[in-house]
């Protein structure tokens, strides 16, 4: 379990730094956060379907795949419905970004108890799962902080809630990694229904993020999450 905690340890770093970095006042850079969404689209997809959906069997499992696109798609409608999505947003509304950052911080969980999952079943599946997490984990950290900025949060109001929200990555992973790993079937049920939370996350958020403006070189970014979450079918 080394390399879960680890992994563990760097997801929580990177969602917290990205989360400061709005706090000093420094940016992420636009296009940068486009070209991060588009590689971690392609390996989520690629992940969810060449390695967790066959790896959980599927035939009996895929009722848990539904129940996580289907959990996310709720959770997306209501929090894009009760808060400004867009960093820029200037109406100022505190519920506003509470709203949001319940719908990041149970992102965040799933994403760790996914993460413990994939260590469970594999090494190679765990650091793929790992990587694709880590990538976007700051991108959401300084797009969370920026939410709760333009809807009139103090620092000293975001800093305890960035601190929960980047320790419910490494909570989820250690939490799955220790315990679903122990009974077959609880592991394939965990890994249907991660791939369903990656599927969507990664085809309802992170793509249409990317392609949020006309710019080919996302299409590259996008193949290249392809390929590097194929290579370990391949090699």
């Amino acid at each position: 379990m080394t390399g879960l905690l680890i992994a563990s340890a760097i997801a929580f770093l990177s969602a917290f730094l990205g989360g400061l970095l709005t706090i000093m006042g420094k940016s992420f850079g636009k296009e940068r956060l486009k070209l991060t969404s588009g590689f971690s689209a392609g390996l989520l997809i690629t992940i969810a379907l060449a390695h967790m959906l066959p790896e959980s069997d599927l035939e009996n499992n895929y009722l848990y795949a539904v129940l996580g696109f289907g959990i996310f798609y709720l959770i997306q409608g209501f929090t894009a419905s009760g808060s400004c999505r867009d960093a820029h947003c200037e109406e100022e509304h505190p519920s506003g970004g509470l709203i949001a950052w319940t719908g990041m911080s149970f992102h965040a969980l799933v994403d760790g108890l996914a993460m413990g999952v994939g260590f469970s079943t594999s090494p190679d599946l765990g650091l793929l799962i790992a990587l694709a997490i880590l990538i976007h984990k700051a991108p959401i950290g300084f797009s969370l902080t920026s939410i709760l900025r333009s809807r009139g949060y103090r620092t000293g109001q975001i800093l305890p809630l960035l601190l929960v929200f980047a320790a419910l990555t490494p909570s989820g992973a250690i939490l799955s990694g220790f315990t679903v790993g122990m009974e077959r079937s609880l592991l394939n049920a965990a890994l249907a229904f991660s791939g369903g939370t990656f599927l969507h996350i990664s085809v309802s958020d992170l793509l249409p993020r990317a392609h949020a403006e006309r710019n080919r070189t996302i299409i590259l970014y996008v193949l290249l999450g392809i390929v590097v979450g194929l290579l370990p079918k391949l090699l």
